[in-house]
């Protein structure tokens, strides 16, 4: 379902999530990934636009682009973790499937090097189960 140059690939991961007035909000989130080898150094207090359309679009009613925002952060192992968190959406939220604990996001980060970054502000997302598997909403 998914066709991106590994090379681009960023994965968040998380232990817990907790979903509480239209937010869903990771505990323990951490980006990992080869990208993160050649990607500029991901700063504190930020966010991005995540695309999941290519895979929510047979339950949801409009385009598919959730907020994810985080407060602080550290590098450790080959990793960035999040602190705070959190994935939002103005209105579809609630009615895309609900993530669990083992799923985790893939996340193409393949247009947005510095020169093209601007002319592609959403990062097309799929989202993962506990045995690598996209998940197939059509079903």
């Amino acid at each position: 379902m998914y066709l991106f140059n590994s090379n681009y690939r960023l994965e968040l991961h998380w232990q817990d999530l907790e979903y509480k007035e239209g937010v869903c909000f990771f505990k323990n989130a951490y980006f990992s990934g080869p990208v993160l080898s050649i990607a500029e150094q991901i700063q504190a207090n930020d966010k991005i636009n995540l695309d999941f359309y290519k895979q929510y679009y047979v339950v949801v009613e409009n385009v598919y682009i959730g907020e994810l925002s985080w407060g602080e952060i550290y590098y450790k192992n080959n990793q960035v973790y999040l602190m705070d968190c959190k994935l939002k959406h103005k209105s579809e939220l609630n009615k895309a499937p609900k993530l669990n604990n083992h799923d985790y996001m893939i996340i193409d980060c393949g247009n947005h090097d510095r020169s093209v970054h601007s002319w592609h502000p959403n990062y097309r997302t799929f989202i993962v189960n506990l045995d690598k598997q996209v998940y197939n909403y059509e079903k």
